[in-house]
């Protein structure tokens, strides 16, 4: 979920308008909340994947943070573990975690697909971002499926350790734009693994966006939003 997120983007929140349950949306292959683009022609899209234990309402709430060209998608992760809490692999049974990770991958890839269409939308200009879990599933189907997204945001992930046999260097994923932000002091997903994924990707010769906070826990904060916004906007 998200956690201490600070006093700015909190009154940001406070002038969204409020997220009614009768606004998701349950017509695709993942139940979603969307809020449109107010250009007429084809749009970009920026999906955003919530983190373990919560749902689709999290992330949306910053929606209007974003760009009013980009159409912002919001999906429900596809594993219940509580009242209007989900998940998007099962982080109590390792074992199962690589098959989970995979059927998430591929409900993923529907939903873009499907969301593409729907709202017809730039198939060349879809982005991917993630808090915690929702990051791990970012680096999940950015590096395996780079075709389907121009770029990849990562707020306090991990690559997860069954992901790197799957991944292959083509041409698509060296195209690959990739954001990465990390709290110094994350108790629950080490900083450590945020060094570890940029090591890995530059490894492939690919050329991540960087970005320490110190001192911040497992959270977002407004620096790392103000971080990404630039990032995402290629200002």
């Amino acid at each position: 979920m998200l956690k201490k997120i600070s006093l700015l983007i909190i009154s940001i929140l406070l002038l969204q308008p409020a997220i009614r349950a009768q606004d998701l949306q349950a017509d695709l292959s993942l139940k979603y909340l969307v809020r449109p683009a107010t250009n007429t022609g084809k749009s970009p899209i920026l999906i955003l994947l919530h983190g373990y234990g919560s749902n689709e309402a999290d992330l949306f709430e910053l929606r209007n943070t974003f760009p009013a060209n980009f159409i912002i998608i919001a999906p429900q992760a596809p594993m219940p573990i509580g009242e209007r809490a989900y998940q998007w692999y099962n982080i109590s049974n390792p074992a199962n975690q690589p098959a989970d990770l995979q059927k998430s991958t591929a409900l993923l890839q529907r939903f873009i697909s499907e969301v593409v269409k729907k709202y017809h939308a730039d198939p060349a200009n879809i982005y991917l971002a993630g808090f915690s879990q929702g990051g791990v599933m970012s680096y999940q189907l950015g590096l395996t499926h780079p075709e389907l997204v121009k770029g990849i945001g990562v707020l306090s992930g991990k690559i997860a350790p069954s992901l790197k046999p799957e991944v292959k260097v083509t041409a698509p994923l060296q195209r690959l734009r990739i954001f990465i932000s990390h709290g110094t002091a994350d108790e629950r997903i080490a900083y450590k693994e945020a060094e570890a994924a940029n090591t890995y990707l530059r490894s492939l010769k690919l050329n991540p966006s960087f970005h320490t906070y110190q001192g911040m826990a497992h959270q977002i904060s407004n620096d790392e939003l103000k971080d990404f916004l630039q990032w995402l906007t290629g200002k």
